[in-house]
């Protein structure tokens, strides 16, 4: 039997997932209508909050549970797997925010390439026909030899050119931060996996499995839509349509079918994908 602690949390953990599911789909449908994604994804970023609590929370529960169980239970001197995954999810998680930090770094310097390569042509545009008269020339006591226009032209190519180096290395660091959240998930539930592996009965065994299983659902789930809501969000701001959200969707299809069981959310979300132009 487990703990009402342990049970309640359980309780939140199956709702917020469920409800974390059933927003992933409602912002997988809402990218086929522009107009509705910014109030969905902020509806999607309150239940993501909801999802986090609620994981935080029986984590927490579940934890204390197996350190109960374990202590009751015979010592076993050998490797800690227990330490191990933990101490791999942790590194998992902080290579995962400093990839994103850099990713943060790359919008900056994408923003200020876009803004030099604007100016660059814009100046260019405005002096080529100036500079073609000669009381302009005299003016400002410039040549008709004068190079600024090639001058303005080689800036605007070269910041195109850094523009399309940053956008590729942009979509790599994105699969990264998503390969890395998904290892540091993977790492947690190997760590739990091996701490429910010393629980001392049969009756905390199952408990903790039950609640192993809610709180892996529950991950799944929380890392899925976290994904689809950064991928919409930078689209957004790209405004260039949804070639970001098409491949976290796209993830989310893959893996939710087998962990969560549910079909016809799974299959809201595959037509949600055939739905969305991908080549954007």
């Amino acid at each position: 039997m487990s703990s009402p602690a342990l049970a309640m949390a359980m309780a939140s953990a199956a709702a917020a997932s469920k409800k974390a599911l059933w927003v992933l789909a409602r912002l997988a449908q809402a990218l086929e209508a522009p107009e509705m994604v910014a109030a969905v994804l902020a509806e999607a970023k309150a239940v993501l909050a909801e999802a986090e609590e609620a994981l935080a929370g029986l984590e927490e529960v579940l934890v204390a549970e197996m350190a109960a169980a374990a202590a009751m239970a015979t010592p076993t001197p050998g490797f800690d797997a227990e330490g191990l995954y933990r101490a791999l999810g942790t590194a998992a998680d902080a290579s995962a925010s400093e990839l994103e930090r850099e990713l943060s770094r790359n919008r900056r310097r994408r923003w200020g390439l876009w803004v030099a390569r604007t100016i660059a042509l814009v100046l260019m545009l405005l002096c080529a026909p100036l500079l073609s008269l000669d009381v302009v020339r005299e003016a400002v006591g410039v040549t008709q030899e004068s190079h600024l226009v090639p001058c303005l032209a080689t800036v605007a190519l070269l910041c195109q050119v850094a523009l399309w180096g940053t956008r590729t290395s942009k979509d790599h660091l994105a699969t990264a931060v998503t390969h890395q959240r998904h290892q540091a998930v993977r790492y947690r539930r190997l760590a739990r996996d091996a701490a429910a592996a010393a629980a001392a009965t049969t009756e905390a065994t199952e408990a903790i499995a039950t609640a192993n299983a809610t709180l892996g659902t529950l991950e799944e789930v929380t890392g899925h839509l976290r994904s689809l809501v950064n991928a919409v969000t930078q689209d957004l701001e790209m405004a260039r349509g949804f070639p970001a959200s098409a491949r976290a969707l796209g993830d989310a299809v893959v893996a939710l079918g087998p962990a969560t069981g549910d079909k016809e959310g799974t299959e809201k979300l595959a037509r949600a994908l055939e739905a969305l132009p991908r080549d954007e």
